[in-house]
């Protein structure tokens, strides 16, 4: 007696014959298009008068190229030791290195060769004026408290003398005197012979600010402290660039390139 197949055993034939007819009509179908597409490019060599020799396939780079990868393999094949040679042939080497190249790519993806993001364009800003705003007056022994300030004039007279004379409007003034204000105060922290005078320009957010030379009687530890101080104080108030400098004009400390430290040139009187 005959055994009657099971309906699995008769899905799977099914399914198999479906998928083999398939793939033969795929593959029949590719080739088809790579006929069409060689013979179109025969025709161009043809009218190009490019002569058939020169079209011959052993003499593509490609075919060059495999074949020296595969007699590379071969090499690598004969360096293995004897019991391995058989089970890595030259097909399994090839498997492997394309393999370790395709992890070398997906740990190291290609970002080095991304264009660099264009840097945003800055805003316009107003030329505004300058402020300079003059040093710490003497002390006197017997003031408890400062002197109060004078009324400012509407059109002061410029006077030849060291000490810089404010020629800002009274709003600007102000604000420049509040800046200096708390600038002082870190200033008097470390020593009363710094005589800090201060020049804002607020057009272009930048404050300079001269020290007399009790700077260099600093220690460098004091000195770091300081320039810390002032530049993170001014930063917070608003100015992007400061620059500190001695009474001869030397620079004494810079914005940070990288970071948000200020950085500290010169220390010593030479």
């Amino acid at each position: 007696m005959t055994p009657t197949p099971s309906p699995k055993s008769t899905l799977w034939q099914n399914l198999f014959l479906l998928l083999l007819r398939e793939a033969i009509a795929t593959l029949q179908g590719i080739i088809h298009l790579l006929s069409k597409a060689m013979e179109q490019l025969q025709g161009m060599a043809t009218q190009q008068g490019i002569t058939p020799e020169q079209l011959n396939p052993e003499r593509s780079w490609v075919n060059r190229g495999a074949a020296l990868w595969w007699q590379g393999m071969g090499w690598v094949q004969q360096r293995l030791p004897a019991h391995l040679q058989q089970r890595y042939n030259r097909t399994t080497l090839t498997g492997i290195a394309i393999a370790l190249l395709f992890i070398v790519l997906w740990l190291h993806p290609l970002s080095w060769f991304q264009a660099p993001a264009p840097p945003a364009a800055k805003a316009t800003q107003h030329p505004q004026a300058s402020v300079l705003v003059p040093p710490r007056p003497a002390p006197t022994p017997t003031a408890a408290t400062p002197p109060p300030l004078p009324p400012p004039m509407p059109k002061p007279t410029p006077i030849p003398t060291p000490s810089a004379v404010a020629i800002a409007p009274a709003s600007a003034v102000s604000d420049s005197l509040t800046v200096r204000q708390q600038l002082l105060a870190i200033c008097d922290r470390y020593s009363n012979a710094l005589d800090p005078t201060l020049t804002l320009t607020p057009s272009e957010q930048r404050l300079e600010l001269m020290l007399a030379n009790g700077w260099y009687d600093l220690s460098p530890a004091k000195q770091d402290q300081l320039a810390q101080s002032l530049w993170q104080t001014a930063h917070d108030l608003g100015y992007q660039t400061v620059m500190i400098m001695d009474t001869e004009g030397h620079l004494l400390v810079r914005d940070p390139v990288v970071g948000d430290n200020a950085i500290v040139v010169r220390r010593k009187l030479i």
